[in-house]
């Protein structure tokens, strides 16, 4: 039903899909608002509440557990089975795909592409089990490495250390893949920058400029694994403001740098605009190994040498999936920022 432009969603639909569209409306809320709405109940508890001396000992357990951002325990294990990580799956939905075995007697690097708006395709797939993730790779532990304020976000940082985030600093990712074999880092390799790029049509992907993660890989010994994300830029559209509209004005004042395109979703009763993803399939295939040399200390060549090889792996991997996968003509091309 359409009033004024705006489709609204049916009146009558299954209960299940009503639980699955309020999952992706909680976990982007929490991903948008998290950190000031955690703050703000954290606030509000020690300065106008009877338990000031429980929440000021919260804020310092926040500060006495900040090395928890580099360690290779998973605590909280229970988040990770949570339900509500079937019903965010189920509302996209999400697949995993694997196409070799990855041995548990060694540490590997997922260098996942590409980063989307919100990576739903990786949180869903690596920090949690609702695709089975343990059982199609048994003995394998992974960390989904991103930025480290994360845990300094009360409330939040529980949700994160539950889902296994850790900090996207050199000394995490050596201590994650140096120590316990079969323990996995996956990492979104394009970062911030490429998700301002993340709207419908071809995929556009930054790579050539970010070799760190071999060097990484290289000082470890670690395996590199190729991972692409059909699907994952399709789950909002492209809002273009003029430059001297009232939105082009605020990108233009807040420094934004997704050239005036602004990512556009649906709401939690109509499809028209809002924060939540669209419904849109997800298919995460986990590609071949490729296995490294440990270099205590890499050169420049040797860098090179395994990024090109990288380079090469992940080019076939979405050329030889891309027509299973990849739903619309224009999103046949890759195309490196």
């Amino acid at each position: 039903m359409q009033i004024k432009g705006i489709e609204f969603a049916p009146a009558f639909v299954p209960l299940v899909r009503r639980y699955e569209t309020l999952a992706a409306f909680v976990w982007t809320y929490i991903i948008l608002f998290g950190p000031i709405t955690g703050w703000s109940v954290l606030l509000y508890v020690i300065i106008d509440t009877r338990y000031t001396w429980l929440g000021i000992a919260y804020l310092l357990w926040i500060c006495i557990d900040r090395p928890v951002g580099c360690s290779t325990t998973l605590r909280y294990p229970f988040v990770r089975k949570l339900v509500t990580w079937t019903h965010l799956k189920n509302y996209f939905p999400v697949s995993l795909v694997k196409t070799h075995d990855l041995p548990a007697d060694k540490s590997y690097i997922f260098a996942t592409y590409p980063h989307g708006v919100f990576s739903y395709g990786a949180l869903i797939n690596f920090g949690t089990d609702a695709n089975q993730f343990s059982e199609l790779f048994p003995g394998l532990k992974t960390f989904i490495i991103s930025l480290g304020f994360h845990f300094i976000m009360p409330f939040i940082r529980e949700i994160a250390i539950g889902v296994g985030i850790k900090e996207s600093s050199e000394k995490c990712l050596i201590n994650i893949l140096d120590g316990e074999k079969g323990n996995v880092a996956v990492l979104i390799v394009g970062g911030v920058s490429e998700a301002f790029k993340s709207y419908p049509g071809k995929y556009r992907i930054i790579l050539k400029r970010r070799r760190g993660f071999v060097r990484v890989a290289l000082k470890t010994g670690a395996s590199l694994v190729p991972v692409f994300s059909f699907g994952e830029t399709n789950l909002f559209g492209a809002y273009e403001a003029e430059p001297n509209s009232f939105w082009g004005k605020v990108m233009k004042s807040i420094k934004w740098k997704g050239d005036n395109v602004i990512p556009i979703g649906r709401g939690l009763f109509q499809y028209s605009f809002g924060i939540i993803p669209r419904r849109r399939p997800i298919v995460t295939v986990v590609g071949k190994p490729i296995d490294l040399p440990k270099i205590a200390n890499p050169k420049d060549e040797d860098v090179d040498k395994y990024h090109q090889i990288f380079t090469t792996e992940l080019n076939n991997l979405f050329e030889e999936h891309k027509t299973k996968y990849a739903k619309n003509p224009g999103e046949m091309e890759l195309t490196d920022l």
